[in-house]
């Protein structure tokens, strides 16, 4: 995102009412969606009994990289020639010994007590590949530290969720709802900047539903920040953008900056889109995002989300949506962009009925959808044939177990990308597990593939039409 200002967008490596219950599946989340009292007129002189009990669910992120580092031998004449007579040891060969080094620093948020840890996705994978890194590790205080699983991440929303074990009872945070944010509401960005421990920062909400920044740098990315002038700086990353009563309200995640410091500028993923990602990851491995079945493109000076086609087959055809139709609302929700649709869509999981309106011809139609997947007759990649990687095709393709995905079994020769064994890792930073995995994370355009194939791994580029 570059201007005449020469403006660019960091990602900053910065790197709680009635109160609810929810509990499933071996974890519990705190949920208070009470809207706040904007009425009150009485003066607060300090909010350090709500932090006090907010805080400490807020923890340091680090991770650990593996480096390979070359120690050579000594090169003695004298003991060359002793070594090749005399058969004296090799004990000055040339040795390769592998070394954890620090990686980056972040910030995380543990919202359930059984130890789960919600940060961003590119606090834990490495910037340049997108990878993950060797070792995660969660840090409270200044010397508990907790090794941490990765549950999964998604670059498409830079959602990451981690798992910790503690004999000790965790502390963890009372989540609210993001869709009642209004300007100038007070905020709280709470994390660890630039390292140097847990800091709380105040501020307002300056806007919410921003979209289209170009953040994330991924294709087909769901951008949907609240804005806030609360100061955020490298390390805060992951971390809790906290209310007035001290629920997360969302995950700091980037700043907007001339100079890599913090001018007022901070963007944070809703707390609505964190939840659900987090359901997703511990119910099922994986992000579930329902599918419509459209292309949309953009309305007259950029606005409305306008529909350009529609799959045959698909959710949308079955509801009733034509070409040139123009979606205002999902579920209940108004949207005003191509990325609003496609991220109120994106939070039903297949199979939800969803209400969609739509201006057709100016009249209002509501038309009542049942999100779903790709039919098995739309091939979702042109050219090709997928397959679970069983233990057959393990065998078969030689893949070891350590590589997760599903298969390419057979090729037309029209995508000579995809060739017989190559395995699909990946795909626009979303784990593919299950073959239905593959359409439900395709997209019109320009899509991003990870994947192996006969010993390597590699990114790969391929257009949907």
């Amino acid at each position: 995102m570059k201007n005449k200002f020469s403006w660019f967008v960091l990602l900053s490596f910065l790197t709680l009412g009635l109160q609810a219950f929810s509990q499933s599946k071996g974890y519990s989340l705190r949920i208070d969606d009470s809207d706040l009292n904007r009425s009150s007129r009485s003066h607060i002189q300090s909010y350090s009994s709500i932090l006090d009990t907010s805080t400490p669910a807020v923890v340091a992120v680090t991770t650990q990289q593996v480096v390979r580092r070359l120690y050579p031998g000594a090169n003695n004449p004298i003991e060359n020639l002793l070594r090749r007579y005399y058969g004296l040891p090799h004990l000055n060969q040339t040795r390769i010994e592998e070394e954890k080094v620090p990686a980056g620093i972040g910030s995380g948020v543990i919202v359930s007590p059984q130890g789960h840890v919600v940060t961003n996705a590119h606090v834990i994978t490495d910037p340049r590949t997108g990878e993950l890194m060797e070792e995660v590790i969660v840090q409270m205080g200044e010397q508990k530290e907790y090794p941490a699983d990765i549950i999964g991440f998604d670059h498409t929303t830079d959602i990451a969720v981690l798992k910790i074990e503690s004999e000790e009872v965790l502390p963890f945070a009372t989540l609210g709802d993001s869709d009642i944010l209004q300007v100038g509401d007070i905020v709280f960005a709470v994390g660890n900047p630039l390292g140097i421990g847990m800091t709380v920062t105040m501020g307002i909400v300056s806007a919410t539903r921003k979209s289209e920044l170009g953040i994330l740098r991924e294709e087909g990315a769901y951008e949907n920040f609240i804005q806030t002038d609360a100061s955020i700086n490298r390390g805060n990353s992951g971390g809790a953008l906290l209310d007035a009563k001290g629920r997360l309200m969302g995950i700091n995640t980037a700043i907007i900056s001339q100079t890599g410091a913090n001018i007022g500028i901070g963007l944070a993923i809703p707390v609505n889109m964190v939840r659900r990602a987090l359901t997703d990851y511990i119910e099922a491995g994986k992000i579930r995002r329902g599918f419509l079945g459209v292309s949309l493109r953009s309305g007259h000076n950029d606005s409305g989300a306008l529909v350009s086609s529609v799959v045959v087959g698909s959710a949308a055809d079955k509801a009733g949506f034509l070409p040139d139709d123009k979606i205002v609302k999902v579920g209940g929700k108004s949207v005003s962009s191509v990325n609003q649709a496609r991220v109120a869509i994106s939070q039903s999981i297949p199979g939800a009925s969803i209400p969609i309106e739509v201006l057709r011809e100016n009249k209002e139609i509501l038309l009542h959808v049942i999100l779903g997947s790709m039919s098995d007759e739309v091939a979702p990649i042109p050219g090709i044939q997928l397959a679970p990687l069983t233990s057959q095709a393990r065998e078969k393709y030689k893949a070891p177990s350590t590589v997760r995905g599903v298969v390419v079994t057979s090729s037309t020769g029209e995508m000579e990308t995809f060739k017989e064994g190559v395995i699909l890792v990946e795909i626009n930073g979303a784990q593919i597990l299950e073959v239905n995995d593959v359409a439900e994370n395709l997209y019109s355009g320009i899509n991003r593939f990870y994947v192996w194939y006969r010993g390597k791994y590699r990114f790969l580029a391929y257009r949907i039409p």
